[in-house]
């Protein structure tokens, strides 16, 4: 099977590689998906699900969240799937005046943008979710926001693209790449190598080392994250419910509980996060975390007290320096693309992706990809020896 060429090869089984594969097969272009365990199974398949708005850092930021989130709800009728998408919105749990006052700017952000958003007092946060010790803080920050499985994203958009005509590998690490005269004329595999007029690395957290084969060091950094799901519940939860600080740890904090809870459709109540820096991907679970975190639930949510758990895990997030993604071309290789450190992933990954087959497709960054260039960093490719 060694030659066998593609216009696009992917590598990367989650959802952003899954994504860039179906906006690509709209092309009419023909693509291989590269994956080198199964499908969703790193980053993609361990996150909550949380279509994200409130949690957007600037207000440039905010307007690219809403533009991706507006894809979400059509999504799943043009993907052929039910991606389980639901609003129920979300509570950030205010704890200080700190606290306070950036949620204040982010609700004005929000309302200027005709998006519902309100400050809850001590006692409207008690009356709204009453099995929380709501003494505890100050108050919350209500956002209209949303929610879906990211398993059924995430194979909805694989299984399109398979039927557009993709083809994808599983169990298929990339082992290296051959180049020459500032290109990429072979992706290799234990078994197989595949060419491709155009190489796109998505792979999450792995993006790093797969870049890093072909000389180009692209500086991320993980958080490593942990998390557990319950037994089925009668509904509890009217809305997403999670402490503000998550992104206080990923900025440079010590190890830490940032506790955030979601009810599924199921009935399965989602919990998260233990979360801690981490220099290297890490799918193991601390020793310290799940116990700090059902600590943490049980302080806060008495009523959890005696609750099963019927699964936990760990998987690594990856960012860059300034929290931005990083998009665009490797710098002296002119066929190879990346994609990487998706901030508020489940909202941007449509919107992202689409501008992304927009991009290799056209030979060049769309103009809402542009501040995204790996050329910020500026970073460069050693030299093949």
């Amino acid at each position: 099977m060694t030659g066998q060429s593609y216009d696009f090869v992917v590598v990367g089984g989650g959802l952003a590689g899954a994504a860039i594969s179906y906006y690509l097969t709209l092309q009419k272009q023909s693509v291989l998906l590269l994956e080198a365990r199964t499908l969703c199974s790193g980053s993609s398949g361990a996150c909550a699900g949380r279509a994200q708005i409130f949690e957007s850092e600037s207000e440039s930021y905010l307007d690219l969240v809403l533009a991706g989130f507006s894809k979400l709800e059509s999504l799943g009728a043009e993907l052929g799937c039910d991606l389980e998408w639901e609003t129920p919105g979300h509570l950030s749990l205010i704890r200080d005046a700190e606290n306070w006052e950036t949620c204040s700017q982010k609700v004005s952000w929000l309302k200027r943008r005709n998006v519902p958003a309100e400050l809850l007092s001590q006692d409207q946060l008690r009356k709204e979710v009453p099995i929380l010790k709501a003494e505890s803080f100050l108050g919350a920050a209500f956002a209209h926001e949303g929610h879906l499985s990211p398993f059924h994203l995430c194979m909805g958009y694989l299984n399109a693209a398979r039927r557009q005509g993709a083809k994808i590998r599983i169990d298929t690490p990339v082992t290296g790449f051959q180049r020459t005269s500032g290109r990429v004329i072979g992706v290799c595999t234990p078994e197989n190598t595949y060419s491709g007029a155009q190489v796109i690395v998505a792979g999450g957290a792995w993006t790093r080392e797969l870049l890093a084969m072909t000389g180009f060091e692209l500086p991320v950094c993980f958080t490593h994250a942990e998390a557990m799901i319950t037994e089925k519940l009668p509904p509890i939860l009217s809305h997403h419910i999670g402490m503000t600080g998550f992104y206080d740890v990923v900025h440079g904090g010590n190890q830490s509980v940032t506790l955030g809870l979601g009810q599924h459709l199921n009935g399965t109540v989602l919990i998260s996060n233990a979360i801690q820096n981490s220099t290297e991907i890490d799918q193991n679970s601390t020793f310290w975390g799940m116990p700090a975190l059902a600590r943490a639930l049980k302080q806060y949510f008495p009523i959890f007290e005696g609750v099963r758990i019927m699964r936990t895990w760990a998987a690594p997030s990856p960012f860059l320096p300034d929290y931005a993604p990083a998009i665009g071309w490797v710098p002296g290789i002119d066929n190879l693309f990346f994609a990487a450190g998706f901030h508020l992933a489940v909202p941007t990954i449509p919107l992202f992706c689409e501008d992304i087959a927009e991009s290799v497709g056209i030979g060049r960054l769309v103009e809402r990809l542009i501040p995204f260039s790996p050329q910020r960093f500026g970073v460069g490719i050693q030299e093949e020896a």
